[in-house]
């Protein structure tokens, strides 16, 4: 517990006094530096979205929390206060229509946003958990990018990507990255961002929100054909954005070779030409071979490699201007391990052993996709 009471200590001390059972508390002040490189945000209101039958519930932050204080990695984060992102903000990328549909259906109560599909439920603290998380998700890159800490995690819910301009869609209610993305060209007058999504569905909110817009490159690895069925490889962006949308889809089976080596062939190639000043990573887990909602078969030790090399090319382009978001990961002992290694990459830290494993099964063999992918992208 020690680790943890330090941290919210030092969270207090930007001038807070509003708490959960867990201690996290919340602030709308910017975070100053601190010894520690790795900055980390996480928020009351983010617990309060919840419904428990619900795959995409609180106690995915609950574990989360649990497994960073039972490694000692509390001591070591530095916080970085969430702040409610202002409607100006939402309207960067959501139609004013939609956002006050959004508040509406928090008004009175909550529910789906959508019934007849069902996948995207609101409570009465939904709205204001949303607007908290693209407020977290701006501060925390806004820090990065000013070096006030080196890199950091937004422990965000409810998740973005794949919210659309006015439409709601797979557990997703404000595309927090790409809200992020503008804060950082309007505030700090950043020309080139990358979005970097290895979540297991592809970020097809992220994608139409940047299509037609040069000055962001919307990467994604994915499984595909599967839901929401988008994001083929030929789709590379319109107009003057042409080759700044990256999609590397991988059927079933696909695992750490597939992910690190489309990292290396593909993804790091196109950065390298894109040149970003700063790199966003939404960071999904349901990759991994036991998540219950995906068929791939990525491990632990997968994403702290794939995580570990988005560092190093962070490093090489852009000074280690890296925040990542937290996206998908539905089992949650391989969400919890594999975002605790994430932080461990991060902070530079020994990597604990990846007590899971690899899958019993093989991965299928993806070299003449990747193959196919970098003629489609053309490196």
């Amino acid at each position: 517990m020690q680790g943890r009471r330090e941290f919210i200590q030092r969270l207090l001390a930007l001038g807070t006094s509003v708490s959960l059972p867990l201690g996290i508390a919340s602030c709308a002040q910017p975070t100053v530096r601190s010894a520690q490189q790795t900055g980390v945000v996480l928020d009351p209101l983010f617990f309060k979205h919840d419904m428990a039958e619900h795959p995409e519930n609180a106690q995915r932050l609950v574990a989360i929390d649990r497994e960073l204080e039972a490694r000692g990695l509390w001591s070591k984060l530095s916080p970085v206060a969430a702040r409610l992102a202002t409607r100006e903000e939402l309207e960067w990328v959501h139609s004013p229509g939609y956002i006050d549909e959004i508040a509406s259906i928090s008004e009175y109560g909550g529910g789906y946003f959508n019934p007849y599909v069902g996948d995207t439920y609101l409570t009465e603290d939904t709205f204001a958990a949303a607007k908290m998380a693209a407020g977290g998700a701006i501060q925390l890159n806004l820090a990065v990018y000013d070096r006030l800490v080196d890199n950091g995690f937004a422990l965000l819910r409810p998740p973005g990507h794949h919210a659309l301009e006015d439409k709601a869609m797979g557990f997703c209610l404000f595309n927090s990255d790409v809200i992020a993305a503008k804060a950082l060209q309007k505030y700090r007058g950043v020309e080139r961002v990358a979005i970097i999504d290895f979540d297991v569905h592809h970020g097809n909110g992220t994608q139409d929100l940047t299509e037609s817009d040069p000055s962001i490159m919307a990467v994604s690895i994915h499984q595909h054909p599967y839901w929401p069925m988008t994001g083929a490889a030929e789709l590379i962006g319109k107009g003057d954005a042409a080759g700044t949308n990256v999609n590397c889809p991988f059927g079933s089976g696909a695992g750490d070779q597939a992910y690190l080596n489309v990292f290396d062939e593909v993804i790091l190639p196109k950065l390298r030409a894109f040149q970003p000043q700063h790199i966003i990573a939404f960071a999904g887990y349901d990759a991994h071979w036991q998540d219950p909602l995906a068929e791939h078969r990525m491990s632990v030790t997968g994403f702290n490699r794939l995580v570990d090399k988005l560092k190093q090319a962070a490093s090489e382009l852009c000074g280690g201007r890296l925040a990542l978001s937290l996206g998908g990961g539905y089992e949650l002992e391989p969400l919890v391990h594999s975002v605790a290694g994430s932080f461990e990459v991060l902070l530079g830290s020994e990597l604990s052993k990846d007590v899971i494993g690899p899958s019993p099964r093989p991965e299928n063999d993806y070299s003449r996709q990747l193959e196919i992918l970098k003629r489609i992208h053309r490196v």
